[in-house]
């Protein structure tokens, strides 16, 4: 028989196999029934709402919820249950993301986040403040509310127009500044609706004011800045804004997973935009570019804490670098090893500290299962390229003494000091005051601090990992990058 008042429910479910936060929940909650007709409204309001976070409401099987809870109406129990696992389902993908991120790759090391869902859900039904507490769950910060807002324009671009491919006459592959096209038209009138041009005038000609739309747009895509519409750009104007959506609701996925690594001072790393970032109480200090890991041996996702700076650094080469690489090397030429400073030393190769040393002047230590780093380079003009994936998985800083100086601090001397320490040559470490935490993210869709929204490629795959991942299936197996210590 069918008890009314849900009083036994927390007993049952703390004997029964339930979730650790359903647990949790009823343990906080007590005796009697949770869920009224208020809060079953506001609950599912906010699930309908899921879209706007670029979660489709049905992830939380919204087709059945109703009909199941009228089936249930009949048992009380049954019905309250039901809409405990839902509200804690919902909350742990607006808080945490709805996957472990880990189990995209071999090559992603996060710490686990420890969530009291059950007892804040509890609190919420208990103060009446539900709606307040489902919509505080997604992250609040500035980053992550440009996502949304640029989701929104994407949605709503897909939805009022069609996107037909954009070509050149045959026999053409692009379009240089001031010349003429029957295409201009169209390609133009993509730009307007991108928002990246502002007028229309111009005709068939690629005219002054398109080509700063263009090179607005190239920008924003990470392509080289010509003003060319050639294959690339055409390639990018083609995506379609359901495309771009969809990628934005991956990358918004990814952030939910991962905030609870970022916090508001850090040093952070994109690696599918190749750049890095200070930040200080969640304002941008300032940026650089970044050399990163290419397809076959990626930059990994992961979270750490800078505690060291090494002036001078030896090399310890892994050996996966030298089977592939320095071994061939030493076959065709002899003397590989003294040409580039390199020694046997405890059955390890080592390159010794100077100009031809890999790692650059100095490096950033921190703990990483992938023998990942960040550190400076012997090869800066590498930085003027727009494509930047050229390592074997570390990270070259185009600004590591500008780094060194603002993670060091006024002790431990300005950017010209560390410079002249770098000069006598000698390997130096210099422990950190305060460790600064390192995130090393994946953002193929982002607003930078000025609120420019950018897109990269999907170049280690991530993204396509994580749609897998989400849908249920296996993501591909990836390779995983690594430059040693």
């Amino acid at each position: 028989m069918a008890r009314a008042d849900c009083s036994n429910l927390a007993a049952d479910v703390s004997r029964g196999n339930e979730q650790a936060e359903v647990k949790a929940f009823y343990y906080a909650w007590g005796e009697g029934c949770a869920w009224k007709e208020w809060s079953t409204s506001e609950l599912l309001e906010r699930i309908l709402r899921s879209e706007e976070e670029g979660i489709d409401p049905s992830t939380f099987d919204t087709r059945s919820i109703r009909d199941k809870l009228r089936r249930s109406s009949s048992d009380p129990d049954i019905r309250d249950l039901l809409l405990t696992r839902i509200a804690i389902s919902y909350a742990r993908a607006m808080q945490s993301g709805r996957v472990d991120l880990a189990s995209t790759g071999q090559d992603i090391a996060l710490p686990r986040r420890n969530s009291r869902i059950g007892a804040q859900l509890a609190e919420a039904l208990k103060e009446g403040s539900l709606a307040e507490w489902l919509a505080s769950l997604p992250p609040s910060t500035p980053e992550y509310k440009r996502l949304k807002q640029a989701l929104a324009f994407y949605k709503d671009l897909a939805s009022r127009v069609s996107w037909p491919s954009l070509g050149l006459e045959p026999g053409r592959r692009s379009v240089k500044p001031g010349e003429v096209s029957p295409s201009m038209p169209a390609i133009r009138e993509r730009l307007l609706l991108l928002g990246d041009l502002h007028a229309r005038s111009g005709g068939h000609t690629l005219n002054p004011e398109t080509v700063s739309a263009v090179i607005r747009f190239q920008f924003r895509h990470g392509l080289e800045r010509d003003g060319i519409v050639g294959p690339k750009t055409l390639a990018a104007l083609n995506v379609s804004p359901a495309e771009r959506a969809e990628a934005i609701a991956l990358n918004m996925e990814r952030y939910r997973i991962m905030f609870h690594a970022m916090p508001p001072t850090r040093v952070e790393v994109n690696a599918a935009g190749a750049t890095a970032a200070l930040y200080e109480n969640g304002v941008q200090v300032f940026g650089m570019r970044t050399i990163v890991g290419k397809p076959s041996t990626p930059t990994p996702i992961l979270s750490s804490f800078i505690n060291k700076i090494i002036l001078n650094p030896p090399w310890v080469i892994p050996r996966s670098i030298y089977v592939g690489e320095i071994a061939p090397a030493m076959e065709r030429d002899p003397d590989y090893l003294a040409k580039h400073d390199m020694f046997w030393e405890g059955g390890q190769l080592v390159q010794r500290p100077g100009p031809k040393n890999s790692l650059g002047r100095l490096k950033f230590e921190f703990a990483s299962p992938f023998a990942v780093y960040l550190h400076d380079t012997n090869a800066p003009s590498l930085f003027a390229r727009d494509n930047r994936f050229l390592s074997h998985g570390c990270i070259r800083l185009e600004k590591p003494l500008e780094l060194a100086a603002q993670l060091l601090g006024p002790s431990g001397g300005t950017k010209e000091e560390i410079e002249a320490a770098i000069a006598e040559g000698e390997t130096k470490r210099f422990e950190l005051s305060r460790s600064m935490p390192v995130v090393v993210a994946y953002w193929t869709a982002f607003a930078s601090s000025d609120g420019v929204f950018h897109f990269r490629d999907d170049i280690y795959g991530r993204d396509a990992a994580l749609a897998a991942r989400l849908r249920g299936e296996s993501p591909p197996s990836q390779a995983a990058g690594s430059c040693g210590s």
